[in-house]
């Protein structure tokens, strides 16, 4: 089974190169990994040429939504599985290992969540369970690609992209989770 870990990402290359690329890149699988940059300059792409081979880059054009450059994403891609990464986050380096094999040992999901680390502005570790029966598509869920595709990001939306797309995905099909950390959120909320 393959895998790919599609980065959206917008104006901010720093977050991209310091958190998000290096724990896809570290992941002890092999995978894919896409970077769709939605930005308004080319820092993001004068950043990747520098240094990173082996994986694929797609730029938006102008004017785009987060929607729509996730399902590029999923579009770009052949994979089994995927997960969206957003480029202030980061995997732990056996996500994918233990994402697939969960899904592996049991067929009856079509996305498995995980718990994560939430790293406060003032550095302070929050952990958070997995969110198995509320799905948003940012909060390190691997999905089955043929799941995804058949739902889809609503490209209309402005705002809650992510409640839209999980409310939708629960009423057709399964999810599971993995009772630990497999990742680094950034921020204020959970």
């Amino acid at each position: 089974m393959t895998a790919t870990i599609i980065i959206c990402t917008k104006n901010r290359p720093k977050l991209l190169i310091e958190r998000s690329l290096p724990s896809a890149l570290n992941q002890t699988v092999p995978k894919d990994i896409i970077i769709i940059d939605s930005s308004t300059n080319d820092e993001t792409y004068q950043e990747l040429k520098k240094d990173y081979r082996g994986i694929s880059y797609y730029r938006m054009p102008q004017p785009n939504k987060l929607t729509m450059a996730r399902n590029k994403g999923v579009n770009l891609t052949q994979s089994d599985y995927i997960v969206f990464l957003d480029d202030d986050n980061e995997l732990y380096p056996n996500y994918l290992d233990e994402t697939i094999s969960a899904m592996e040992a049991i067929d009856y999901y079509d996305a498995i969540g995980v718990g994560k680390d939430v790293i406060l502005p003032e550095g302070k570790v929050y952990q958070s369970p997995p969110q198995g029966d509320y799905f948003s598509m940012n909060d390190g869920f691997l999905i089955r690609r043929k799941a995804f595709l058949d739902i889809k990001c609503d490209e209309s939306l402005t705002a809650n992209e992510d409640a839209d797309f999980g409310l939708r995905f629960l009423k057709k099909y399964k999810v599971g989770r993995i009772d630990k950390p497999l990742m680094k959120v950034y921020g204020s909320a959970v």
